[in-house]
């Protein structure tokens, strides 16, 4: 059974709308490690419409920008969606007020046998478990609503540095909001400074 070491952390302000990326009114949520997106048709959904929403035809790549209240497992049956219309789905997020691509995954976490593990919930608790480690060290924002992205940088950081793995593997609760999704892989990705750190999502057995 995971054991948990928590660590308490001052509240933090809660975040602006103003100046933030958007695409046909949706809110995307805000990451530091993201890519330039690609040309391609653009699809952009919120939890009213994210399960019945046509998945756009003539291109092959689709740009998905989700609202930041959808629920993991619903974004995930979207990108499904979207690879089964014969399309390539593409993420969208915001840099402060510019929409820019996010990756789920890094190629070079394919395969790797040591990881550093970091756990997401939805009552706004992380962990970060050691490679090998029985217990985890675990946070949990004041008032439940939100992933701490300053906290995994830190602690994944220290993992990296003390145990020279530079993998991450992520767990997703199904019910977890989209933006905190985002902000459980953009902290790990983004946590070593020159050091590059890849994140793959843990998958149960025979997915």
């Amino acid at each position: 059974m995971r054991r948990c070491i928590f660590i308490a952390l001052a509240a933090l302000a809660a975040c602006a709308n103003r100046g933030e990326a958007e695409v046909d009114g949706v809110l995307l949520p805000q990451a530091d490690g993201l890519v330039d997106a690609p040309d391609g048709a653009t699809m952009a959904v919120n939890a009213q419409t994210i399960d019945t929403a046509p998945v756009p035809s003539g291109a092959r790549v689709v740009k998905l920008a989700v609202a930041r209240d959808v629920p993991w497992d619903r974004v995930s049956a979207l990108i499904e969606r979207v690879k089964s219309a014969g399309r390539t789905p593409f993420l969208l997020a915001g840099h402060s007020y510019k929409v820019k691509g996010f990756r789920l995954e890094d190629e070079q976490a394919r395969g790797a046998e040591r990881v550093i593990n970091v756990i997401s919930y939805i009552d706004g608790k992380a962990c970060v478990q050691p490679p090998g480690a029985l217990e985890a060290i675990c946070v949990q924002s004041p008032d439940g609503r939100y992933i701490d992205r300053a906290f995994l940088r830190e602690q994944v950081r220290r993992q990296v540095k003390a145990f020279d793995v530079k993998t991450v593997e992520v767990e997703l609760a199904s019910g977890l909001p989209w933006a905190d999704v985002v902000r459980t892989i953009d902290g790990a990705r983004t946590c070593c400074y020159e050091t590059e750190v890849a994140v793959r999502i843990k998958r149960s057995s025979g997915s």
